[in-house]
């Protein structure tokens, strides 16, 4: 089985994805062509081939204006390029990532595989634009499925939106990515205590942690949040006792980075900064550390970091406009919020005060939900594509 991967490569995701591909179906080829640019932070030895769009080094890149409009169509033909240069079709392209340049002109694109899968991430409805439009994206979105043979979403949420845009229940598939942090974090969490986690992070072990988000993406609105909590009377009384977590490993500019550093600075906040890149063990020790998280993005695609703070039995604050129906059906015990605003330093003042009774409960959650290591997932995945080879008259 040869398959091409089209998305973002510079990611943990595509690690552990291709790395388990190979441990469960050693004789599959494994192309990769990524979107952005591959800073080598992530291990991708188990692909055979990885090519990086032409748009990361293009001049237009520095312009202005001038590049959003021309970025969808300079990476789109960089794309078709390298398809083009492949003397063999793959059995199937699986799109990874569905931005504009990567869903234009489906139907030359689709000419070199037997079968395509695009996999939604949850959030591209809201977030992608083309020429500035979201609906000229959505347009173009709905024209792309119709050409694509399988379609796999991960939240109940997502497959409702999918079927706005596509009408061909049959092409629907369940599948998610997994965590190679989830058996990491059930040993830890049997071993080290919470406050052992803290000292170790050079936390004072003695403080109320809360995480603002899980990266460094503005999505996670980190500015507001410190705004709303150090500009409220109360919190401010007793804001001694927290220390902010501010994971910003990935998704952000070191400019980003120095804005909100600033900003928890401007309020004397207690905090812990995360800028380099950790191992699964750092990160199953930051979730055990975490007492609160705090998940008021704009979207989400019921994201692994999430999962992984639930199952360290972290105190979930989440927004109820996120994708998060599966946590109530499994009856997972996590806080919402309608918005932000002078309830969220009310509701940290009044987990706060009870905050071993809270962190008690949370410790259930993990039972609820189970643990979706990428050992489980990724057979389904192998089971989708061999279920489309099968269809592929010989």
């Amino acid at each position: 089985m040869e398959i091409l991967l089209i998305g973002s490569a510079d990611s943990i995701f595509f690690e552990h994805y291709c790395k388990n591909l190979k441990l469960q179906k050693p004789d599959i080829k494994i192309d990769i062509f990524s979107v952005s640019d591959v800073s080598g932070k992530y291990d991708l030895s188990s692909c055979d081939n990885v090519t990086v769009s032409a748009w990361d080094k293009s001049c237009f890149k520095k312009i202005k204006g001038v590049r959003t409009i021309i970025k969808p169509f300079y990476s789109w033909f960089s794309l078709y390029s390298f398809l083009k240069r492949n003397k063999n079709k793959w059995d199937i392209i699986h799109f990874k990532w569905l931005v504009p340049e990567a869903i234009l002109f489906p139907t030359i694109t689709s000419k070199y595989s037997s079968k395509s899968i695009a996999t939604f991430w949850g959030a591209e409805f809201n977030t992608q634009h083309f020429f500035y439009s979201n609906l000229l994206y959505r347009y173009l979105l709905k024209n792309f499925l119709k050409c694509i043979d399988v379609i796999t979403y991960a939240t109940i949420e997502q497959r409702q939106e999918i079927q706005k845009h596509c009408n061909n229940e049959y092409k629907l598939n369940y599948a998610i990515y997994g965590s190679s942090i989830y058996e990491q974090i059930e040993r830890l969490v049997a071993s080290e205590p919470k406050k052992k986690s803290k000292g170790l992070l050079g936390i004072n072990e003695n403080k109320i942690t809360i995480s603002i988000g899980y990266s460094g993406k503005e999505l996670h609105q980190h500015s507001k949040i410190i705004k709303t909590l150090f500009e409220d009377t109360k919190f401010i009384n007793e804001k001694d006792k927290f220390v902010i977590i501010l994971p910003m490993n990935h998704g952000c500019t070191g400019d980003y980075i120095n804005k909100i550093e600033a900003l928890v600075n401007s309020y004397k906040a207690n905090y812990k900064l995360l800028t380099k890149k950790m191992t699964d063990a750092e990160i199953a020790r930051l979730r055990n550390a975490t007492d609160i998280i705090i998940q008021l993005s704009t979207t989400d695609g019921r994201s692994a970091s999430i999962i992984e703070s639930l199952l360290a039995g972290a105190i979930l604050i989440a927004g109820d406009w996120l994708p998060y129906k599966a946590f109530k059906e499994k009856k997972l015990y996590f806080h919402e919020l309608s918005k932000i605003d002078s309830s969220l330093p009310a509701l940290i003042l009044k987990i706060s005060s009870n905050i071993n009774d809270e962190l008690k409960i949370c410790q259930g959650n993990k039972k609820k939900w189970g643990f979706e290591t990428w050992e489980k997932v990724i057979k389904n995945w192998i089971d989708i594509y061999d279920a489309l080879l099968k269809e592929t008259p010989t």
